[in-house]
């Protein structure tokens, strides 16, 4: 079923969370002003899914429409779709819509689970289908947790064992785990967080090799916010100061103390091959829907680059238009990628998977393509987003009538029409959201060296020599 934003922010607000910004403990979570933009954000993602078909696909296994973050993808046009959505919520959010991940690890666990089972004979599929059915019947938001904070590089997780998320006790119910997670954007504001391992692991290993679900009840759970000085701009408030009422990607570091999990909601237990095969499922899923999210992004920081000239009423400079036509470029190029890898992708157990060697294309690229946007709307937008006075300057009595005049470029625009577009580039170019958007979904030098794995080297090296008449 589909269920409205404010239906899962009224859901939302029932839950009682451990969350901590500035090292105090949060009451009313969903109001507090470092929290209540990822909700926002969230709460978009419900509104889009009733506005397309495509957005709100029919699920066989409810017999009812669910959300497309919610959905198992089971052909090309499944996976297109899941992107034209990621990519518009990008565009309309200018930040992380914060459940991506969840999306992407539903359709990691499907194939593996089912592959495990088909090895083992166990039933891990079967619990899983069942914690779906309860996410598309409930219209469930789902965030996913990956990132172990490894402590010591040099060590192996043996060695470093409270780096890792791993097993500390085995009951005839389920199983305690213990850990942390670090870069984990949105978790607190889920109604389930899947939490996968971090990376594979060798024999001797096994304890670190899980796959788990979350719920609000689980007790041990606590989630640390981070804080930055986007962070502090939304606890002095003002309307318009921060730039993007919907945030800057804020996340989480989540800590596992001693939680218990039933065996309902473990979907991998001790199992280096599935733990492989969920990585790999989860890595290609991620890089690839990042590229489409990338292309959103240049979407956004597009659209304030055109408003930019407009404000500074330099919107006639030839050299100045050529660079949005270079960013309209970018983000093509990105979500071909993505739309490319969908359609040249491949079935495995029931869910379409993309092609690995494009899906990491896709990260690169698009990483690349986002650092030269972000280089062309600072140019475009000029020192102004950084020196620019702030919203409490232009509202003052006592010098808000200098702001009004001399903040004015465009007489078509009053300062403060011209103050919300500065802010909300100074946003794109000086928040947090720039990193995030770079490492999330792992580093390009992850999804470099899985190309130099996947690319076919001795067909090119071969027509090469064909084309030279080279015979070594």
């Amino acid at each position: 079923m589909l269920i409205s934003g404010d239906k899962y922010v009224e859901r939302l607000s029932g839950y009682e969370r451990e969350i901590y910004v500035r090292g105090e403990k949060v009451e009313d979570f969903t109001n507090h002003p470092n929290i209540k933009p990822v909700v926002k954000s969230i709460a978009l993602t419900y509104e889009l899914a009733g506005k397309k078909d495509e957005y709100s696909p029919y699920s066989k296994l409810v017999d009812d429409k669910v959300n497309r973050l919610n959905y198992v993808n089971e052909n090309a046009e499944d996976l297109i779709a899941r992107y034209d959505f990621q990519r518009e919520l990008s565009m309309r959010l200018g930040t992380c819509n914060y459940r991506c991940t969840g999306c992407d690890a539903i359709n990691s666990l499907y194939p593996a689970t089912k592959e495990m089972d088909e090895r083992l004979g166990t039933d891990y599929h079967k619990r899983f289908l069942e914690l779906l059915k309860e996410i598309q019947r409930k219209d469930y938001a789902c965030t996913a947790a990956l990132t172990d904070t490894k402590g010591d590089r040099s060590k192996r997780p043996k060695e470093a064992k409270d780096m890792y998320v791993h097993v500390v006790e085995k009951r005839e119910d389920g199983i305690v785990v213990s850990g942390a997670k670090i870069h984990q954007s949105g978790a607190f504001a889920a109604d389930i967080n899947f939490v996968l391992p971090t990376q594979t692991f060798k024999e001797g290993e096994e304890e670190f090799a899980i796959a788990f679900a979350v719920k609000p009840e689980d007790e041990g759970v606590k989630y640390i916010l981070q804080n930055t000085g986007y962070q502090a701009k939304f606890r002095e408030g003002g309307e318009f100061e921060i730039g993007n009422p919907y945030g800057d990607r804020i996340t989480c570091t989540v800590i596992f103390d001693n939680v218990f999990i039933p065996w309902e909601r473990v979907f991998v237990f001790e199992d280096l091959k599935a733990t492989r095969n969920l990585l790999t499922n989860f890595a290609i899923s991620h890089r690839c829907v990042g590229a489409s999210c990338k292309a959103g992004f240049i979407d956004s920081m597009t659209g304030a680059a055109s408003l930019m000239l407009k404000v500074n009423g330099l919107d006639r400079v030839p050299v100045l238009r050529q660079k949005i036509g270079e960013m309209v470029g970018v983000s093509e190029a990105a979500h071909a990628i993505a739309v490319g890898s969908a359609t040249k992708g491949f079935e495995s157990y029931g869910t379409w998977l993309p092609n690995m060697l494009m899906a990491n294309s896709g990260k690169v690229i698009g990483v690349e393509g986002f650092n030269k946007v972000i280089m062309n709307l600072a140019e475009i937008a000029g020192g102004i987003p950084v020196t620019a006075p702030s919203e409490f300057d232009l509202k003052s009595e006592e010098v808000g009538k200098y702001v009004e005049k001399y903040l004015v470029a465009n007489p078509e625009f009053s300062a403060e029409e011209r103050m919300k577009v500065i802010k909300f580039v100074e946003f794109w170019i000086t928040s947090s959201h720039l990193l995030g958007a770079v490492h999330g979904g792992g580093s390009p030098a992850a999804a470099v060296v899985f190309l130099q794995i996947l690319a076919d080297m001795k067909e090119r090296e071969e027509a090469v020599r064909d084309i030279i008449g080279l015979k070594r």
